[in-house]
């Protein structure tokens, strides 16, 4: 302010020369029925003056304004300060403030403790959002343009999942987070046929294994997947007395826990007891060793419980 003021005496001054030296005449204007005479450089001089006075008002009374503008944003954010501190330690005692009303109406209204509460407040409407999303719903994410990897849009999507099985394959083709590329993989590898299955890096799980035990290509799916031997006993179970033995053995061979069982299902027990040698399995090996070997699903059922 201090610099404006200097620069513009400096200005006028400036001005009322040049035209003092260019045009020193006299011009005459009526004011109140008074006529007055002054010289041409005289008459800048004063509207310059009367202008300038006006912007130096307007200036200040700007500065003025601001800085009480500061002043109030300063004291309430003080406040604000000590209104979410009284709320988080459930202390009953907030302040109003003058300038960030909207921000205060959420620290009264919507803090409880270390709980944010999904209530309507102007500016956090997208708090209630937030909330159907918590609770499992979708909601039209695109309106706060949020990146694919940002914990909002992941949820969006995963509750969408839940609800259409259907958009699992668009999410496998359209996005590049690993994190929903294999939820969707789950359940679209639930139906999906086992050719369309095996093209994607993920574990195929029992779950994944058993919906498609019938199918073309399930010898595939059982090289990749990865199996607990009761879930392996399981497959085996499912697979028994569906076509000859021969090809039900064939076909569970990549699962050295199922195999086994299937070996010794069928009474195969010279092919069962080559399976349990190469692969250690302590399970089986006891119970081929029992002089009185009971039916195989009760000593499994036995041992398990």
């Amino acid at each position: 302010m201090k610099k404006y003021f200097i620069f513009g005496i400096i200005f006028i001054a400036l001005i009322t020369l040049f035209v003092y030296i260019e045009n020193n005449t006299f011009t005459t204007f009526s004011l109140l029925g008074v006529n007055i005479s002054l010289p041409n450089a005289v008459w800048i001089a004063v509207f310059l003056g009367v202008f300038f006075l006006f912007s130096v008002i307007f200036l200040g009374f700007i500065n003025l304004k601001g800085s009480l503008f500061q002043k109030n944003i300063k004291k309430d954010t003080q406040t604000l300060i000590n209104n979410i501190k009284n709320k988080i330690l459930f202390i009953d005692q907030t302040k109003e403030v003058k300038i960030l009303k909207n921000i205060n109406q959420f620290v009264k209204n919507n803090i409880n403790g270390l709980e944010i509460l999904p209530k309507k407040i102007e500016g956090f409407e997208f708090l209630e959002d937030i909330e159907k999303l918590k609770n499992g719903e979708t909601i039209e994410i695109s309106k706060y343009k949020l990146k694919p990897e940002n914990p909002w849009f992941i949820l969006n999507v995963k509750n969408r999942l839940k609800k259409e099985p259907n958009y699992a394959r668009e999410v496998l083709k359209k996005f590049k987070n690993e994190e929903l590329k294999k939820e969707a993989f789950y359940i679209y590898a639930q139906k999906a046929p086992v050719y369309e299955i095996l093209k994607y890096p993920y574990d195929i799980t029992f779950d994944i294994v058993k919906s498609h035990i019938n199918e073309e290509g399930f010898e595939k799916l059982l090289e990749k997947a990865k199996l607990s031997p009761k879930e392996e006993i399981e497959i085996a179970k499912e697979l028994y007395g569906k076509k000859d033995p021969d090809s039900e053995l064939e076909t569970i061979k990549p699962l050295k826990w199922g195999y086994a069982y299937m070996a010794i299902k069928y009474s195969h027990f010279d092919l069962a007891r080559q399976i349990v040698e190469e692969n250690n399995l302590k399970f089986f090996e006891y119970y081929l060793n029992l002089p009185q070997k009971d039916d195989i699903d009760e000593y499994i059922d036995s041992q398990i419980c």
